[in-house]
């Protein structure tokens, strides 16, 4: 027995004057109102209403009934109505993750843009590179870089990145441009730890792919440290395009073997429902993709 949908059929019903009346009111057959008011006189072991041919009308005890139930009643509309304005209107606490350099150089715009359209909610950001369990740490939306596992939560591909052999300019200067993949070992290399294959390199060309092993000489769990690795001189980096794209536009980074890169990886939004998504979530996430 649905309680609350019985109650809600008891008090229409003392309201309305008869079961037709309540339920024309509540939207549902008399035959199912008939049966709630049944099922909760039952529970409760009491007759709540007197029934005649002529009309409906509450006993002693009913009378007491509906008197509680309809205080409890509003407050329940009152509260949902209440949510559904905050809601609306775009209050409350907002919970976002996203990779440390991802975040740093694309989310931070939307981020300031969103918080400028929607000053009642409150936003915490946790940039990090780790997966992070958003069930466990109540997180409304997260940014994940690379192949999704399967899982329950929901993707939208907000973008897509490949990864690029990059080096200063200096360095290619000193060290020389390695002319073929296989050259790349006598080279001093940056590892980003965070790329699943490490310092096993897998780039492809118009030929198709090729794996390379390569000297980890200095080896970091950031793509942004990576990258200012590079743009230091500190070695050859296989770097996200979109840490670098502004670094090879202004000639600080200069690609390497630019005939080669990666598949594109997606860049995707994570949250844990379709249905019902909350409005706050739904706004950042068409801002992320607009």
């Amino acid at each position: 027995m649905d309680r609350l949908s019985c109650m809600q059929a008891f008090v229409s019903v003392v309201e309305a004057g008869g079961f037709s009346e309540a339920a024309r009111r509540l939207k549902v057959s008399k035959a199912l109102v008939s049966k709630q008011v049944g099922q909760l006189e039952d529970s409760l072991g009491v007759r709540l209403l007197h029934r005649t041919t002529r009309r409906v009308s509450p006993s002693s005890n009913g009378r007491a009934y509906y008197e509680q139930c309809r205080p409890l009643l509003d407050e329940l509309n009152a509260l949902d109505a209440s949510l559904r304005s905050r809601d609306r209107d775009l209050v409350g606490e907002l919970r976002i993750t996203a990779p440390t350099t991802y975040a740093e150089m694309h989310v931070m715009p939307v981020i300031s843009a969103y918080a400028k359209a929607y000053p009642q909610v409150r936003i915490q950001l946790d940039l990090t590179d780790r997966f992070v369990n958003l069930v466990e740490e109540r997180i409304d939306l997260a940014i994940r870089i690379g192949k999704l596992e399967e899982s329950s939560l929901v993707s939208r591909r907000i973008g897509e990145t490949r990864m690029y052999l990059c080096a200063s300019p200096h360095y290619l200067v000193s060290n020389g441009m390695p002319q073929g993949l296989n050259e790349l070992q006598a080279h001093a290399c940056i590892i980003d730890s965070n790329h699943p294959d490490g310092n096993g390199w897998r780039l492809r060309d118009a030929q198709g792919e090729q794996a390379i092993k390569v000297d980890d000489h200095i080896q970091v769990n950031n793509a942004g440290a990576a990258r200012e690795l590079a743009v230091s001189g500190n070695g050859i980096g296989l770097l996200p395009s979109f840490a670098v794209d502004r670094d090879i536009a202004n000639g600080r980074l200069q690609r390497v073997l630019p005939q080669y890169s990666t598949e594109p990886i997606g860049i995707y939004a994570l949250y844990l429902h379709r249905k019902h998504l909350s409005p706050k979530v739904r706004s950042l996430l068409d801002m992320l993709t607009g």
